[in-house]
């Protein structure tokens, strides 16, 4: 141990390492995707051999305000299963359908993947579409016991953290990596979520998913097998618009206390 220290001091003492300033420090930001529009990119699988192509439709939903997070969270939760059974189970468009929550630099949003063999990516985007079309519906016509069943499981799991120590000091390391520092963020948002409505969820679905809505932000990515790639590859040049930095919570908590 005395060895190791006294190694540790020459390398610093020879180094003079300092903190990076704030303002020097890299950041990374997140591209607002245009409203009301869908935005297409397409590349081409690397692997000659390769007989899947990739679809993925992401929806942005932004940062994480009122219970936008909430209601992205149960949204997932109610179509997860339906989207599997329709496009996986009863379509059969490829082995691997999936949806999911998810979140960089304070930006959430919901992918929905498919893999296939069957049909070419534009064709996969259409099944896809369709299927996100008639939600609305789903939502509408779900029994209320169903939805209740659904909110406390949401609820149930948003509440189903610190088990063990490393769920617990991995939950905490989460919070300091995203610069939240709110350990008591599972509490409430599982108070966000028993407080939801079916008219909160339609609301929710008419602004960020609904095909006619004008607030809609929508990245499509076609990845496409060498045996179904088009002639020509789509591009997408997006606008150089920026969601705003996530806040500090720490700065924020010293700034309340001082």
């Amino acid at each position: 141990a005395a060895a190791a220290e006294a190694m540790l001091n020459v390398i610093s003492e020879t180094l003079a390492p300092s903190p990076l300033p704030a303002d020097k420090m890299p950041k990374r930001y997140v591209r607002q995707l245009p409203l009301g529009e869908i935005a297409r990119q397409q590349f081409e699988v690397k692997n000659e051999a390769e007989e899947n192509s990739a679809t993925e439709v992401y929806f942005q939903v932004g940062m994480d305000e009122g219970s936008r997070w909430a209601l992205l969270a149960l949204f997932d939760q109610i179509i997860s299963q339906p989207f599997f059974a329709e496009l996986r189970t009863k379509q059969q468009l490829g082995y691997i359908v999936n949806s999911a929550v998810v979140e960089s630099r304070g930006v959430r949003g919901l992918v929905l993947q498919v893999q296939s063999n069957v049909l070419p990516p534009p064709e996969v985007e259409r099944k896809i579409m369709e299927f996100v079309a008639d939600v609305r519906r789903t939502i509408a016509d779900l029994p209320q016991k169903e939805l209740r069943a659904n909110l406390d499981s949401l609820a149930s799991r948003v509440l189903d953290v610190d088990k063990r120590l490393a769920s617990q000091s991995g939950r905490f390391w989460g919070e300091i990596s995203q610069q939240r520092y709110d350990y008591e963020r599972p509490w409430r948002v599982a108070d966000k979520v028993k407080a939801l409505t079916r008219a909160d969820l339609l609301a929710f679905y008419d602004e960020l998913f609904s095909p006619q809505s004008v607030a809609r932000r929508v990245l499509v990515t076609h990845v496409f097998a060498p045996s179904a790639k088009p002639k020509a590859f789509e591009t997408v040049q997006l606008p150089d618009t920026f969601f705003p930095q996530p806040k500090d919570g720490l700065a924020e908590k010293v700034l309340k206390t001082a």
